[in-house]
């Protein structure tokens, strides 16, 4: 087995047939797991969601979370993640996760874990900063209506939209892909992962994904195609 990632468009519904690849891909019982989250007050209320699948599975898990004015203590980050055997890259405000982990020192350490082996998984604003251009549509005020940043780098030549039918995110989806000279994109339902193994996609858990096909930049032309398929 290469390089895992699981990209999560947005719904807890989905985590235990997540759990149920990522955790051993992790180590199974032996796993360590190391999940990034954004902070914010009530934060707390959202973590078992997160790890009850993984307990259940006998894997251990440790929180990577910012203090009460923002920061990370990017030392004890550090030493989190280097002794993770799986990543999870939490959901929430976009640009607050990726001003946390996409931006250095965090991003050159979660890119060499991952291509250590370490399989890396994200959900909704965790998905969208994994790839090497990233897709921030606006959602808290103040958020500009749609920027495109620098992510995380393990996927390149890709473009992800999360939440994809759910919140229409086909017109952002193209706008993206059109604007950055990038051919392809994957919109990811709020009930789907999809499964990357050495940044090409494997197979798909839960429902529905789609793989856009940017066929013509100038006129904006596309294919789109769903590739959902069983569980």
């Amino acid at each position: 087995m290469g390089r895992l990632l699981f990209l999560l468009g947005g719904s807890e519904e989905i985590f235990d047939l997540v759990a149920e690849q990522f955790v051993p891909a992790a180590g199974g019982s032996q796993a360590r797991i190391a999940l990034l989250l954004m902070g914010g007050e009530g934060w707390e209320r959202h973590l078992p969601g997160y790890v009850a699948p993984w307990e259940r599975r006998g894997a251990a898990w440790e929180v990577v979370v910012p203090g009460a004015d923002g920061a990370l203590d990017v030392e004890a980050a550090r030493a989190q993640l280097e002794q993770a055997s799986g990543i999870f890259i939490g959901g929430g405000h976009s640009p607050t996760y990726h001003r946390l982990y996409a931006t250095e020192p965090m991003r050159s350490l979660i890119r060499r874990r991952y291509r250590q082996g370490v399989p890396v998984a994200g959900l909704s604003a965790g998905a969208l900063i994994i790839p090497e251009r990233c897709l921030m549509v606006g959602r808290a005020p103040g958020d500009p209506p749609l920027s495109r940043r620098r992510g995380l780098g393990l996927v390149r030549g890709m473009v992800v939209g999360v939440h994809f039918q759910e919140e229409a995110r086909l017109a952002p989806l193209l706008q993206a892909m059109a604007r950055t000279r990038t051919a392809q994109g994957l919109g990811i339902g709020e009930s789907a992962c999809a499964v990357l193994e050495n940044e090409r996609l494997r197979r798909v858990l839960g429902r529905p994904l789609y793989q856009v096909t940017m066929t013509d930049f100038d006129s904006g032309s596309y294919a789109i195609k769903d590739v959902t398929s069983p569980a």
